[in-house]
């Protein structure tokens, strides 16, 4: 798949029980390849600890996005990095199930608008309806603020 059609896994694909990690794993794979090829493959995607989602995600495992990176250069499959990051985060199963829910139940209004916009749902005027939204009012925003949000972050480090 190309840089320009490139998406990660659906939202609610899980991993060890986890929801969103598949997908967080997919878009740190992406982002260490935009890294090594020193070009942006992400396809608007946003990554980590700047990204709503992974970013609740990395809070609930006491981690950040940094971290996920550094387990994805060195263990070589996503079992093994989902199994680093449980262990580091002292979570167990049956949190994970409930934030796995949580998470569900909260960011359903969003979960229909992924699926949308990723073509993850049946085609009609509802599905072209929430691509829009989501592409031309809601994310807009959402990019200027991780610019700046990044820009931010990567003064502090130097």
């Amino acid at each position: 798949m190309s840089a320009d059609n490139w998406m990660p896994r659906p939202w609610n694909a899980e991993l060890m029980g986890c929801i969103w990690l598949p997908r967080l794993l997919d878009k740190g794979r992406q982002a260490l390849e935009s890294e090594r090829q020193g070009k942006n493959l992400m396809n608007g995607y946003l990554y980590g600890d700047l990204d709503y989602a992974d970013g609740k995600l990395l809070k609930f495992f006491r981690t950040n996005d940094a971290r996920v990176l550094e387990l994805l250069r060195n263990l070589n499959d996503d079992e093994a990095v989902a199994q680093a990051l449980i262990s580091e985060s002292g979570r167990s199963a049956d949190e994970i199930r409930s934030w796995s829910t949580r998470f569900r139940t909260i960011n359903a209004p969003f979960a229909a608008m992924w699926d949308a916009d990723e073509g993850r749902r049946k085609p009609g005027i509802g599905t072209t309806l929430l691509s829009l939204f989501y592409n031309y009012l809601m994310m807009p925003p959402v990019y200027l603020g991780s610019r700046i949000a990044e820009r931010l972050r990567q003064r502090k480090q130097s």
